[in-house]
């Protein structure tokens, strides 16, 4: 037995990914969480997908945000994105635009396409902050350009509508 709780101990991160991967969620929640609690962000980013996922284990939103939480503050970008989204839809924490607004530009300014695309959509609907088409369109053409076909649809959008920009049915 003492055997077993070692080499669950001594799983890497790698293993972990690969456990996951496989579907295996109870050896992958063991390697995330040993590596979450010594402070890996990118452990601990995974152990909040997998309760915001409910894989392995009942899906738990305030889990998955405490886990997202000690990752965004590391500076992981996609964890600080994710918490956005958290604060957002007010999943696991209470809404707050404000919060969801600090995250998504944290993330956004590393250049994660879904935090950017996420603050184009507040900026054009108004949530958080004052309605900005602009600010919308820049955050839109960022993630757009990074691929995203959600930013690339709301963007060709604007320029339809002339909303932040001048009306280009082209463009």
């Amino acid at each position: 037995m003492a055997m077993g709780a070692f080499s669950a101990l001594a799983q890497t991160f790698e293993e972990a990914v690969a456990a996951h991967e496989r579907g295996d969620y109870a050896a992958a929640y063991r390697g995330f969480r040993v590596h979450a609690e010594q402070g890996d962000a990118s452990a601990q980013f995974n152990l909040g997908l997998m309760y915001n996922n409910g894989q392995g284990m009942p899906q738990d939103y305030a889990e998955a945000a405490k886990w997202f939480r000690q990752a965004a503050e590391q500076g992981h970008a996609s964890a600080q994105s994710n918490l956005g989204v958290m604060y957002d839809n007010g999943r696991g924490v209470l809404q707050d635009y404000a919060e969801a607004m600090k995250w998504y530009r944290r993330a956004a300014e590393q250049g994660n396409g879904k935090a950017q695309f996420n603050l184009g959509l507040m900026y054009r609907k108004g949530e958080g902050v004052p309605q900005d088409y602009a600010e919308a369109v820049k955050w839109y053409r960022q993630a757009a350009e990074q691929g995203n076909a959600s930013a690339q649809l709301n963007l060709g959008v604007m320029y339809g509508n002339g909303e932040g920009v001048p009306q280009d049915y082209a463009e």
